[in-house]
This record gives structure tokens, sequence and C-alpha cells, in this order.
């Protein structure tokens, strides 16, 4: 496999010349300055330094211009609700506040909430002094905060496109952003967790489906929380591996039908001795996320119970989930099996296996 093809996709989707859709900027390659990365200038086979580069993060400046093209358009939403009297309320969630982010130009979910009012579980509500008054119904105040976002949108960033088509986010892009920002009307609802620990993990938001005029519930902190804890716990390895199953995905000849945020959860599901690996050892990673893919995809009484951090849902209630995960394992086995040449072309004669063989300590 050409690893030298790979590492300039690499390189270059982590400096923000790849668009969401895969699709190579050239107009900007001819005038960024491509910053020099440690990976790049390992004295290491072309496999390893591929390996090790698709785990580490986007370069800190590149994430903090994601954030500033979200704020920029937080505060002029900020403005515009304020004048047509919606009060509100914004968090970032997905990829980028979680740092498992694998493009310099990733875009930015930003959730705008509707602070006039939150919903609450039954065995909460005697926790809140509330009046019961008609009115709009919490739906119907979010259809309203969804047609003026859009307004604001259009008004406030008239040069960009406003694509308002998707059920629950309203996309921005183009025009004088350097990003791509999926703006998610919603609001907060209150768990008896969250009243109790003020975690907000534990804090529920509603999401506005339009296309059906439904509420979707769902706990984006908990999920961001939730891998947070266990990459914690492992030094860092979580987020690693996490990386490396998404650019993978990025770098695979076909299609692999599986989401970002499935890849996170299935990574998630790693035993913390699996991530455990001794300082400088990452590239036995590579072999211990490819046995986990493994056992999922052949113990089916343990794939077909695996949830996603924050318990929504299972991983594999789409059959599509199960066959990304086999194309996600033929790259990451093909991966290890050519670091393992790679290191040591005698292996198949000296009986080594492959995680013998990625015990090599590369340090960066």
């Amino acid at each position: 496999m050409n690893y030298s093809n790979k590492l300039d996709r690499l390189r270059d989707r982590r400096q923000g010349l790849y668009s969401r859709n895969g699709t190579f900027d050239s107009v900007a390659s001819l005038i960024t300055e491509r910053k020099k990365e440690k990976f790049t200038s390992i004295s290491e086979p072309e496999s390893v330094k591929y390996a090790l580069g698709a785990m580490q993060p986007v370069d800190r400046e590149y994430t903090e211009n994601t954030y500033a093209e979200g704020n920029r358009v937080r505060d002029r939403l900020a403005e515009g609700l304020t004048a047509v009297s919606i009060p509100s309320a914004f968090e970032y969630q997905g990829s980028v506040p979680l740092d498992v982010h694998v493009r310099g130009n990733s875009d930015i979910d930003l959730l705008v909430l509707h602070a006039g009012f939150v919903t609450v579980d039954l065995d909460v509500q005697s926790k809140y002094v509330y009046h019961d008054v008609s009115g709009p119904t919490p739906t119907e105040c979010l259809k309203n905060l969804r047609a003026q976002s859009i307004d604001i949108l259009k008004r406030r960033f008239y040069a960009a496109d406003v694509d308002a088509s998707g059920s629950k986010s309203i996309t921005l892009s183009g025009g004088s952003l350097k990003r791509v920002i999926d703006v998610v009307p919603s609001h907060w609802h209150d768990t008896l967790d969250w009243k109790q620990s003020g975690n907000i993990a534990h804090r529920k938001i509603c999401i506005l489906d339009s296309h059906t005029n439904t509420k979707v519930t769902n706990l984006p902190f908990m999920h961001i929380n939730r891998i947070a804890e266990k990459c914690n716990r492992s030094n860092g390895a979580l987020r690693k591996v996490i990386r490396l199953l998404k650019n993978l995905r990025y770098d695979a000849d076909a299609e692999i039908n599986l989401s970002s945020y499935d890849i996170a959860s299935i990574a998630w599901h790693m035993s913390e001795a699996e991530l455990q690996v001794p300082f400088g050892v990452d590239l036995l990673l590579v072999d211990r996320a490819r046995t986990h893919l493994k056992m999922i995809i052949d113990n089916e009484h343990y794939r077909r119970v695996l949830q996603v951090p924050n318990g929504t849902r299972l991983i594999y209630s789409d059959p599509k989930a199960l066959i990304g995960t086999k194309q996600l394992y033929a790259e990451l086995d093909q991966l290890a099996k050519d670091i393992a040449n790679e290191l040591d072309p005698y292996a198949a004669l000296s009986h080594r296996l492959p995680a013998q063989i990625l015990s090599k300590a590369v340090y960066l």
C-alpha cells in the first residue's frame, strides 16, 4: 500500500486542505504554508509515520480558528434573537470540543438553545416553581426559533450559503466563513440527575426535527463526558484510537458507511486494559484496536448489546454499521500487517506475532 500518498493526504487534511466531502482545495494548497509536524520527520517506515500521525490531535491553532468562526455565528445569532425577544444560550457539541476531529477545517456543531423555558422529567417537577399558562408549546417555540435563526443567518451572512434542508441543523458555509457551522435549534430538558449533580453531562437537550414536526431528545454532553473520562484514565489513548479509525475511514479506497459518532462509540467500548500501553508504544494501539473490531465482528452476542456512550441507542441497530465495521477492520488489519512487515521483514520466519512487533517504542 502506498503510504507516501496516505501521508500526504493526512498532512493536507490536518492542515485544512480537504473539505467535509473529501474534495482537495487545490487553490488553497498553493497559498497555504504547510506546518512541519513531528510525525513526518521520524526515522521510521512510512506506514509507521502514518499510523502515529493519524493518532495526533489537530494543531491547536486550527482548532482555535474553528472556534473563532463558530463564535462569529454565535454572536450574530445572539444579537438577532435578542432583537426579536427570544432569549438564547449556546453550547458546542461533537468532535471538536471532544478533540477527536481530524481535519484542520473541521465543521463545528453550535447548539442554539431557547432559554425562555425548559422542559423537565416528571420526577423533578416539584423542584421547579412554574406557572401553567396558555401559550406556544415547546415544539412551536422551537419552530419559531428555527425560522428566526434562518432569517438572521441569511441577513447577517448574506454572502454565505444557508442550507436549511436538513431536518435538525441549519448549515452555514462559504462567504466570509472559513469553516462550516451546523446550527442546531434546541432547548434544555432537565433530569433528576442533572438537578442532583449539577453536571451538564446529565442535562438533556431537545432538538426540533423540522421534517416531522417533532422533538428528538439527546444527551450530547454525556457522550463527551464519558469518552473524556475514559480517555483520561488511559492517558489519552482512547482519543488516539478514535482519530486513527476516523483517518482510516477517510483514506479508504471505498466509502466506509460508518459515522464518526459510531466510530467514537465503538472505540469507547475498548477495555481500559486494551487502552493501557507503555509510554511511546502507541503502535500497539493499532493491534489492540484491530483485536477489538475483530471481536465485535465475530461475537454477535457482544455486538448486539453495545450502546453509544450516552446510552440513547444501540450502535448496531442498523445493519449497515456492521458492514462499515468490517470495512474498517480490513483497513486496520492491512495497516497492522504493513507496519509489522516493514519493521520486521522476517517476521514470518521468526514466528513473531504482529503485537510483538508493534510493541516497538517510537517517540515523537
